[in-house]
């Protein structure tokens, strides 16, 4: 019955991120763990494993799904302590807020949550500079760059202040393009960066890779969909980590 109720809880959840638009591109994710619950529970009202595989192999399976739960569990834990946000931070030399989607010219729910962190720090250390990094999207009218100084602009904050970046698609070149225009002036610059709550651990250690120690400044997700955005989480940082911190 576990794997049964799994199999249901991962395709109606499946289906809420489908309705909501909150997916970001990992939907199906939960697809394929509604098939393997299933396929689970096929396996053992068979028997399977008992009947069919010898038990070295069977060591061996469970030995990769535990080491693999293990790992899950320990980049999870980190994620989530990283996201937790602090009653005060220290004042920075430059502030980066990381792009996200962008609904024609107006920033998206993600983005929006972000940019009101960004103005809180910003209004308590008025040295600061910030970097607005976002490039243009699909279905998107303007840079997530312009969107963002667009929104500064309305809360007030100078815009001799603000800096644009806007030809980054990824974080990674978010991190690279806006390290790029601060090392211009300072190699040596303290810099903090506002992200989604579950992204700044992955941002932390990318911002590591390109030899940078930054202060990370979490804002809030989107509540309803914050158990899948966790989980995809966990893929992205095992991505990155691979392919850009290795």
């Amino acid at each position: 019955m576990l794997f049964i109720i799994m199999s249901l809880l991962s395709l109606f959840y499946y289906c809420y991120l489908m309705f909501y638009g909150a997916g970001a591109g990992f939907e199906l994710f939960w697809i394929l763990l509604s098939g393997l619950s299933l396929f689970a529970k096929l396996l053992m009202k068979h028997n399977v494993l008992n009947r069919y595989i010898p038990k070295g192999i069977k060591i061996v399976l469970f030995g990769i799904f535990f080491i693999i739960i293990t790992l899950f569990l320990a980049v999870e834990f980190f994620i989530i302590k990283d996201s937790i946000k602090h009653k005060s931070y220290d004042q920075t030399d430059y502030l980066i807020i990381l792009g996200a989607s962008v609904k024609g010219k107006r920033p998206s729910l993600s983005l929006r949550f972000r940019l009101e962190a960004a103005v809180d720090f910003l209004e308590e250390n008025s040295q600061t500079r910030v970097i607005v990094s976002g490039g243009q999207g699909p279905g998107e009218l303007i840079t997530e760059a312009e969107a963002m100084k667009r929104y500064l602009l309305e809360q007030g904050i100078e815009e001799d202040r603000i800096i644009k970046e806007d030809q980054s698609t990824s974080t990674v070149e978010n991190l690279k393009y806006s390290f790029s225009i601060i090392d211009k002036t300072s190699s040596n610059a303290s810099i903090s960066i506002v992200s989604s709550d579950f992204h700044i651990f992955r941002v932390k250690m990318l911002a590591g890779s390109f030899g940078k120690t930054v202060q990370g400044i979490p804002a809030k997700a989107f509540r309803p969909s914050l158990i899948h955005y966790y989980v995809r989480e966990f893929f992205a940082v095992a991505k990155d980590y691979i392919f850009h911190v290795l």
